[in-house]
């Protein structure tokens, strides 16, 4: 990432985040590019710039197009607790896969780019929902707009994670190694980063900075910010941020999404010797084997678990006062949410009229407690909401 952009960029850089329209920002960002200077540390953002423009380019295009009523409607609203896209390169068998878990009634055959929009299914572990979404197949240069692949990547960056399936007979690691590229170069880190940073602009209170900085100061992030025409914001760290990352952000922030490998056609004389060095190249991202012909016997409970433990959920379950039902599905929230806050998931009326709860767990001696709003309920909790 390039430090110490010369002032010129950084007053570009301020006309871009003050752009209204695409139109606008592309204009701006134009000049912005003309400002930076050309060398090995400015090589990056040079190309994210690039990607920034291509893709506001293919916006406009298609805005003008749906105007025309010749638009496709290509996004995929979440339904269920967690999305995950589907991501690979032609015939790796993620409508196979998709139509094998999901049960969804789609079509596959061997042509390439046989699927032309994203196609949903829902899958079910212990209660929560998985939203599968087999998508259009992405090439080298996807990231690009090759074969309407910034589209498909755009799904992904939408996602709660992904699924990459790959063909075990067609150079595995190389599909990877390209699928990983493309996303990469779209913004999206298939492993967690050391530091994961959002900087969210406010009108008013000053900078605010949540989480903690490496080898750097307050001070520094805030003149940092302030030489980018940023005054007020609530930068987020998650991990630990230096200087360069605090940079990096201003410009997008990386977005990390659980990933899990999908390795398909492992029945095709295909030894575990392959598939175990495959795995050893790809960790720390852990690889599921699949075959059409063995899909009954594949368990999606384990993908499902990663996933879920990735994403740092738990389930909570809502008892009803009156009758004393225990509801089969779950509530899915993020660790450390508050009962407050399930009860306002639940009904606004539980959240404005909350008085108490009640919360049976495996971690009590006495079942149930009662605790207010601020209890932290854990992974398998039952909870009843009294107002």
């Amino acid at each position: 990432m390039p430090a110490n952009l010369p002032a010129e960029a950084k007053s570009k850089w301020r006309k871009v985040m003050e752009a209204k329209t695409p139109e606008e920002k592309l204009a701006a960002l134009k000049e912005f590019m003309s400002a930076i200077p050309k060398h090995k540390g400015t090589e990056k953002l040079r190309m994210q710039i690039t990607r920034q423009m291509a893709s506001l380019r293919r916006e406009i295009e298609l805005r003008k197009r749906k105007k025309a009523g010749r638009g496709e409607q290509f996004f995929v609203e979440k339904v269920g607790d967690i999305q995950v896209v589907l991501l690979g390169f032609p015939n790796s068998g993620k409508t196979t896969f998709l139509k094998c878990i999901t049960g969804a009634n789609v079509r596959s055959n061997l042509s390439p780019f046989s699927t032309k929009k994203p196609q949903p299914g829902v899958a079910i572990w212990k209660g929560v929902y998985f939203q599968l979404i087999d998508t259009p197949s992405i090439m080298e240069g996807a990231s690009k707009g090759a074969f309407e692949g910034n589209r498909v990547l755009a799904l992904a960056k939408n996602a709660d994670a992904i699924l990459l399936v790959i063909d075990a007979t067609v150079d595995p690691l190389y599909q990877f190694e390209i699928l990983r590229k493309e996303l990469e170069e779209s913004r999206i880190s298939l492993t967690k980063p050391r530091a994961i940073v959002k900087i969210e602009r406010k009108r008013h209170g000053g900078i605010v900075i949540i989480g903690n900085l490496e080898n750097t100061t307050q001070q520094e992030v805030i003149s940092l910010l302030r030489e980018y025409g940023i005054y007020h914001a609530i930068v987020t760290i998650e991990g630990s941020a230096t200087l360069d990352a605090i940079e990096e952000a201003i410009f997008g922030s990386i977005n990390y999404k659980p990933t899990a490998i999908i390795l398909t056609k492992v029945d095709q004389g295909i030894s575990k010797e392959i598939c175990e060095k495959f795995a050893r190249k790809v960790h720390p991202i852990p690889v599921f084997l699949f075959s059409e012909k063995t899909c009954k016997s594949f368990s999606f409970d384990r993908v499902a678990e990663y996933i879920f433990a990735s994403l740092d959920l738990i389930k909570v379950y809502t008892r009803n006062p009156r009758t004393g039902k225990v509801e089969e599905k779950p509530v899915v929230v993020k660790r450390g949410t508050k009962v407050i806050e399930i009860a306002k998931i639940i009904h606004s009326q539980l959240y404005r009229n909350f008085k108490y709860a009640k919360v049976w767990s495996t971690r009590f001696k006495f079942n149930p407690q009662k605790v207010g709003k601020d209890f932290v309920p854990e992974d398998n909790d039952i909870v009843e909401i009294v107002s």
